[in-house]
C-alpha cells in the first residue's frame, strides 16, 4: 500500500467510527426515553416496531424465505413422512 491508499483507508475508518458513534448515542436516547416512559407512565409505553422503526425491516427480510427454499422444506418433510409410514 502506498501514502495515498492508507490516507484514504485511514479517513473511510475514521467515517465509520464516526458514524457508529452518532448511532449510539442515538440508540442510547432512545432507550432513555423508554426508560423514561417505563418509570413515569407504563400505559403509554410505545412498542418495539414504534420505538426502533428499523425493526420492520428486518422482520420483512427474515419473514421472505425463496419459493425454492419452501418447496425443498416440502419436500423433505414429505420424504420424512413416507419412511415413517415405511417403517
Amino acid at each position: 500500500m502506498n501514502f495515498e491508499e492508507i490516507m484514504v483507508q485511514t479517513l473511510a475508518n475514521n467515517q465509520n467510527k464516526v458514524q457508529q458513534m452518532r448511532m449510539r448515542a442515538i440508540m442510547d436516547h432512545k432507550q432513555s426515553e423508554l426508560m423514561a416512559y417505563a418509570l413515569n407512565d407504563p400505559s403509554k409505553m410505545p412498542k418495539a416496531e414504534e420505538a426502533y422503526p428499523f425493526l420492520k425491516q428486518f422482520e420483512k427480510v427474515q419473514d421472505k424465505v425463496p419459493d425454492w427454499k419452501r418447496d425443498q422444506l416440502l419436500l423433505m418433510q414429505q420424504a420424512q413422512r413416507i419412511k415413517a409410514a415405511k417403517s
